[in-house]
């Protein structure tokens, strides 16, 4: 892991140093299932915080996505031949889904 590159993006490096790493299926068989428990274990500040991380990511590495993000954490779990950009949409697309459904759930608890 590149630590100045994950210093700026510590919430995208956590989500896949923590969640998204070889061991993602503790979590379920699925990457998905890794991303949801992401979601159910932090704050909604950090949940958000990570999109906004991948939303820069994507600006600022547009042209190298595939050895940048391999540059950031280099044993995450990737869907194998999903290019970069395509799994990192997946990625934001996913939290907020899990996001809103988690926003929901606490709207119809309280």
């Amino acid at each position: 892991m590149d630590t100045v590159l994950s210093a700026s993006f510590p919430d995208l490096a956590h989500l896949l140093g923590a969640y998204l790493n070889q061991d993602f299926d503790v979590y379920g068989p699925t990457i998905g299932d890794a991303v949801r428990a992401f979601v159910d274990d932090d704050l909604s500040d950090h949940i958000a915080a990570a999109r906004s991380d991948i939303q820069r990511f994507l600006a600022l590495h547009v042209g190298a996505l595939d050895a940048e993000l391999t540059r950031l954490d280099p044993g995450h779990a990737h869907p194998p031949g999903m290019p970069a950009l395509d799994y990192l949409l997946w990625l934001d697309r996913t939290l907020a889904d899990s996001l809103a459904i988690k926003s929901a759930q606490g709207r119809a608890a309280g």
